[in-house]
């Protein structure tokens, strides 16, 4: 997940690559990190998306493909469920606490 954050993920695959069955690699997976799989690959999408607002490296719309949304109001939607904020409104607050040089 971590090399290809962009992909269409499933639990399928990530059990797969695992050599377990969905249900056991699920299982696993959350015992071991404390969340669902395709829970933990949302959040640090976000995190990763939160870290390039702040930089202000990418687009949203650049941010979005990225992470592997198919488009910026998906992204949006899933930024503002995750952070509690859209993206637009985190980049404008991360650069207002930006120290100036």
């Amino acid at each position: 997940m971590h090399a290809d954050v962009g992909r269409r993920w499933t639990l399928d695959e990530l059990a797969a690559i695992s050599h377990m069955s969905r249900s056991a690699f699920a299982a696993s997976f959350k015992a071991k990190v404390g969340t669902a799989p395709l829970t933990y690959l949302i959040e640090w999408r976000m995190s990763l998306a939160c870290d390039a607002l702040r930089s202000g490296t990418r687009s949203i719309s650049e941010l979005a493909v990225a992470t592997g949304y198919e488009s910026e109001s998906a992204f949006s939607a899933a930024f503002r469920r995750v952070v509690g904020i859209s993206p637009r409104y985190f980049r404008e607050k991360a650069r207002q606490q930006a120290p100036t040089g």
